[in-house]
């Protein structure tokens, strides 16, 4: 079972995006639904793409409140490599584009 507050963190992270970017995060969403919150979150920090989410958040100043950010927050829920692409993509915004 998820902790209910990495839950709400997750969905209010996914409204902050939508608020900033006008658009829904129909595809996260869908993700989501489909490997779970850790899971999908877990396979965002690995990509080689770097998120769009990410990206609005970051251009707004509020990478604190990214799927980086909970990752980190709620590192007990994520393997340690996970945590660390979190950490490495919060240092380094600008370097993947």
């Amino acid at each position: 079972m998820t902790d209910p507050d990495f839950i709400g963190e997750v969905d209010r992270t996914i409204k902050i995006y939508e608020a900033f970017s006008g658009h829904a995060a129909a595809r996260t969403r869908q993700m989501i639904d489909r490997h779970g919150a850790v899971g999908a979150l877990s396979r965002l920090m690995v990509s080689a793409d770097l998120q769009q989410g990410f990206k609005v958040l970051r251009d707004h100043d509020r990478l604190g409140e990214s799927f980086e950010a909970l990752v980190v927050r709620f590192e007990d829920l994520f393997k340690p490599e996970i945590v660390a692409a979190a950490n490495w993509r919060l240092q380094n915004p600008y370097e993947l584009l």
